[in-house]
């Protein structure tokens, strides 16, 4: 997810935002020039439903080859009914166009999870950039079939139902086949690395979810320029899906932005830093960003999956050498990521007070509805 953070403007190289903060990597032209990519694999994942585990299997080596090498793939023809990803964005463009006021209904600083809607950059005034977040909420009844019987009293999400009754119903719908198609992905990944289909199965008992749909405004400048700060994912995968407009670029190794074109009802797919950690760094968390053009607007749908938060991810054995990346608990990445672009939220106020930091927080808590402060 990205960032708001400046970014310095180097000719000979390029900065980013990652787990570990603000890094750089230098611009490698000429002799200097490593092997790498320059487009994007594309990988049919309609075997993904066979029966037949060596369909199963070939599908994971190409989605092996892909992590290893680049970071990033297209899907093609995902099990995930294409008219609800159309009613999705249909819905999408609705909310991004409700008056400001019934926007702010459901601002970020109305939910302890930091959820609904937020603007997040303006230039000379003008909103160049809103999104609009839900995760994981066990209070909702939508949530009853994917949450292993697990309960809530605080409600999490915020939703425009008074302003726009359609919008959940639109949003659910999508995500509920999302979510299924992710589980099957956990046994694809875990084939990918050499084990056994349901060797993952147990860091993905209560994944954390969560969806962030952009809406990329236009800008008073007709020039071509980023709009999202560069940056890599945490959590374990990411399923974007676009539509009308692209914008996407992907970092290779010679520090060269590399475009995504749009795929219409593809997913375009990303490991994050966990898998990375996961695979000993065999897999990538690519950097990545989206750039466009002022006379345009760009929507977006990612659909982030990430481990239970409870679980330390930590190298497999199988992928342990001289040099091990180190643990994440997967829980405490995905506050820092919701909370670290959202200085004004109440949770961040609150850990300033009492002067507490992401190592004392327990999102596993705040998904049941305790306290998440577990000291202090």
């Amino acid at each position: 997810m990205g960032s708001e953070f400046a970014i310095p403007d180097d000719p000979d190289r390029v900065f980013f935002y990652s787990s570990q903060g603000r890094e750089s990597r230098p611009i490698l032209r000429g002799k200097d020039a490593k092997t790498t990519f320059d487009s994007i694999p594309v990988i049919d994942v309609s075997s993904i439903m066979s029966d037949n585990l060596e369909e199963r299997k070939r599908l994971a080596a190409a989605v092996d080859r892909a992590a290893s090498e680049v970071g990033f793939f297209y899907f093609d023809n995902p099990p995930v009914d294409t008219r609800k990803m159309d009613t999705a964005f249909a819905a999408i463009k609705k909310l991004f166009a409700l008056p400001s006021k019934e926007k702010m209904k459901v601002h970020v600083n109305n939910s302890p999870n930091g959820k609904g809607y937020a603007f997040r950059a303006q230039e000379e005034g003008h909103i160049t950039n809103e999104s609009f977040g839900m995760g994981n909420d066990y209070t909702e009844p939508e949530q009853a079939a994917t949450s292993g019987g697990m309960t809530s009293t605080i409600p999490l999400n915020r939703w425009p139902d008074e302003a726009l009754p359609e919008f959940r119903a639109a949003i659910y719908e999508y995500w509920k086949e999302v979510h299924a198609f992710s589980r099957r992905l956990v046994g694809i990944f875990a084939l990918a690395l050499g084990l056994d289909e349901h060797a993952l199965d147990h860091m993905f008992q209560e994944p954390l979810t969560d969806v962030t749909i952009q809406h990329y405004c236009k800008h008073p400048s007709d020039s071509y320029k980023p709009v999202l700060t560069p940056h890599s994912d945490y959590g374990a995968f990411t399923c974007l899906l676009q539509t009308e407009v692209g914008g996407l670029e992907v970092l290779n190794a010679n520090a060269i932005w590399v475009p995504v074109p749009l795929r219409e009802h593809a997913f375009v797919m990303n490991t994050g830093s966990h898998f990375e950690i996961l695979s000993n760094g065999r897999w990538k968390a690519t950097v990545h960003r989206v750039s466009g053009r002022g006379d345009i607007d760009r929507y977006s749908l990612p659909f982030f999956w990430g481990f239970d938060p409870t679980t330390v991810v930590t190298p497999l054995e199988k992928f342990r050498g001289e040099t091990n990346l180190e643990p994440e608990l997967a829980g405490r990445e995905f506050a820092k990521g919701t909370f670290s672009t959202k200085p004004d939220h109440p949770v961040v106020a609150e850990m300033k007070a009492r002067g507490l930091e992401f190592e004392d927080y327990c999102y596993a808590n705040l998904l049941h509805g305790k306290d998440p402060w577990v000291k202090g």
